[in-house]
């Protein structure tokens, strides 16, 4: 017998849209097209799409050590209602997870607290190669070129030659120090957020960026360029074509940009920082010509207390988990992606980059991991709350079309409505050898 047919859905498959119904059996995708086996449960989704529940391969859910701003129970929860269904924790949490006890400590954490699946980065310092060796299960490791929350800056290269010969799989947060430093001198003083994107500017992206591709290029290394932010930096990856070295941008820096500080200040401060619409413009093109496989949030939350102190002393950040799908789909309403689009930048590709068993595509066999959405359905940011703790959104006050309505994970309704099943934990996902 069947655990659950959703009924009458449009079904966004790697080939293609397939109008009828989906079958679960044990977690898993047992039939899509007309299920006429006995079933426990049905779920009628006339007018409604199917998608690959969404893998944001980016988030900080400050867990543990950052309460105020999000935990694992609170950033997993703001994920399910935003239809993403499996999330990779970043390594600047306190302690950071740098050691294969912090590893430990942070698996049982997000094991007891997790509303989704979700897997775990470790973080690269000076000095714990050989912690990274002998760890088992992680999704790769997280490399910071230039200083952001967390205080994980490494910036000696013999460090990332020794990391690639180990043959991990590599992110990394491409902004040159040396420039930051620089222009920090230059602008001290001012305490306007615009000024974020000249102190972090496009050259320090770009120039980190060539460092890094120049490496892994001599190395033969799996490498991942996290949030792309500059025309510069796209061209490059243009240049350098390598199937080993992937990339991915931020919907932040797909749907704003610098002008975006004048209204929200420190609201929209991240690192690295919004760029110009030209710039905008040429990651929405790396994305559609492939240079870019992935959509990710960077989900990194700080408490509005914190984003309202002068710029110098805001953190840097801003949440984004629950509105993936939803800008995308607004995106698909306006006719500049499809629904296939959506799956493979925030699930297909994502699964592959990670090499995730059973996830990423809607197909016989693959774990139910799934985005029911609403195309018609229009919202504001912001009018129902938010999820996550810190309670805002740099998109607060938007209005949307196209909205997860129900997300279920390995066959089981997890949110459905604006319905949470608290009592539902998800699992640590694994990976292909």
């Amino acid at each position: 017998m069947i655990d659950l047919v959703l009924r009458n859905a449009t079904i966004v498959t790697p080939t293609g849209l397939v109008n009828g119904d989906l079958g679960i059996l044990g977690g898993k995708i047992y039939k899509i097209g007309k299920v006429t086996e006995k079933f426990a449960r049905e779920k009628d989704c006339s007018g409604l799409f199917i998608l690959p529940g969404a893998i944001d391969m980016h988030v900080h859910f400050r867990d543990p050590g950052f309460p105020a701003k999000e935990d694992f129970g609170t950033g997993s929860a703001a994920a399910a209602f935003g239809g993403v269904t499996t999330v990779f924790d970043m390594p600047n949490t306190n302690p950071p997870t740098l050691t294969i006890k912090a590893l430990e400590e942070k698996r049982k954490i997000a094991a007891a607290k997790s509303h989704v699946n979700f897997g775990l980065y470790m973080g690269l310092a000076q000095d714990n190669l050989e912690e990274i060796n002998l760890a088992h299960g992680i999704a790769g490791v997280k490399a910071f070129m230039g200083s952001t929350t967390g205080n994980l800056l490494v910036c000696d290269l013999n460090v990332y030659e020794k990391l690639f010969e180990l043959g991990k799989f590599v992110i990394v947060h491409a902004e040159d120090e040396h420039v930051i430093k620089e222009n920090t001198k230059k602008y001290a003083g001012t305490e306007n957020t615009s000024v974020h994107s000249l102190i972090r500017s496009p050259k320090a992206a770009y120039q980190a960026v060539k460092t890094i591709l120049h490496l892994a290029k001599k190395y033969n290394a799996r490498v991942h360029v996290t949030h792309l932010s500059t025309e510069l930096e796209v061209e490059e990856l243009r240049k350098f074509k390598s199937e080993k070295v992937t990339a991915d941008c931020t919907t932040h820096h797909l749907y704003l940009t610098q002008a975006a500080y004048a209204e929200r200040g420190n609201f929209v401060k991240v690192n690295p920082p919004l760029r110009t619409n030209d710039d905008r413009q040429a990651l929405w093109k790396g994305l559609k010509e492939g240079l870019l496989q992935a959509v990710t949030t960077d989900h990194a939350p700080h408490t509005k207390a914190e984003k309202e102190q002068p710029y110098s002393l805001a953190p840097s950040g801003v949440p984004g988990v629950e509105t993936l799908l939803p800008l995308l789909l607004e995106s698909v309403n306006h006719g500049e992606l499809t629904l296939r689009d959506v799956a493979q930048f925030t699930s297909t590709n994502p699964a592959a980059l990670l090499r995730i068993k059973g996830k990423g595509k809607i197909e016989a066999g693959y774990d139910a991991d799934l985005a029911i959405v609403d195309m018609s359905k229009e919202m504001t940011v912001g009018q129902n709350g938010y999820k996550t703790k810190c309670g805002w959104s740099p998109y607060s006050g938007w209005r949307l079309k196209g909205w997860p309505v129900v997300t279920v994970i390995e066959g089981n309704i997890v949110c459905e409505n604006g319905e949470l099943n608290a009592k539902f934990r998800g699992r640590e996902v694994t990976y292909e050898s």
